[in-house]
């Protein structure tokens, strides 16, 4: 691994997955699961189980949708297409501007996030009403693809720069990506998993969510400028 390799493939694969990671409704849906569940006295051991189901089926979704996109790029050959890389250049500062501008809306009753509303009340009540690990497992994945419009460009642009490295760091420019964009969930499921209370990293989530916001937005929007100084031209 050099300095052209790490400055131009492994720094811009992690703010991809930091911007992944920084989005909230995964983790919105996985503390609601919790909570409930919690609420409704279910044993630490069944909350855990539950929630690595969810996990899991988050971890699938982001992974085939990295892997199936590096295949599709793959045929295309975009990897070292310098019109693809402005087109996604673009993409991404367009989204990094929805994120700032839309990702949350606010209301009377505080900020929610930018899901129609019919779209939240049918993951509000498919959340509440899960009670095992294979429909744990389907709300996991279904985090992923209810929040695609999103993350679509920072997993498009980790496949295309994963194409960019041999087979064997492929692999692990993938599982980079995944696990940094996992993070969040993972520290709630060690929360569960020692019993303590979610409720702190729930409040410093809520805090700062909209530094959060900015952050993510403005993240990408550096990372496509990046990507078009570094790729496209």
């Amino acid at each position: 691994m050099n300095i052209t390799e790490i400055s131009q493939v492994w720094l811009p694969l992690t703010a991809a997955a930091l911007v992944t990671a920084s989005f909230s409704l995964g983790v919105s849906m996985l503390t609601l699961l919790s909570g409930h569940l919690r609420g409704i006295e279910q044993s630490a051991a069944r909350v855990q189980k539950l929630s690595a189901g969810y996990i899991f089926g988050f971890f699938l979704a982001l992974l085939s949708s990295v892997v199936g996109s590096i295949y599709v790029l793959s045929i295309l050959d975009f990897a070292h297409s310098g019109e693809f890389w402005s087109i996604l250049s673009g993409v991404a500062v367009g989204v990094g501007l929805a994120v700032m501008l839309f990702y949350y809306r606010w209301d009377k009753n505080g900020t929610k996030l930018w899901l129609p509303r019919r779209m939240a009340e049918y993951l509000y009540a498919r959340t509440k009403a899960t009670r095992h690990s294979f429909e744990a497992f389907l709300l996991g994945v279904g985090a992923v693809f209810a929040e695609l419009i999103f993350i679509a460009t920072p997993i498009i642009i980790a496949a295309n720069l994963a194409l960019a490295l041999q087979r064997g760091q492929q692999i692990a420019a993938i599982l980079v990506y995944v696990l940094i964009a996992l993070m969040p969930l993972l520290i709630l499921q060690i929360f569960n998993a020692k019993g303590r209370r979610i409720s702190s990293f729930i409040k410093w989530r809520e805090n700062n969510k909209k530094f959060l916001q900015i952050v993510a937005g403005a993240l990408l929007i550096i990372l496509g400028f990046y990507l078009f100084i570094y790729k496209a031209m």
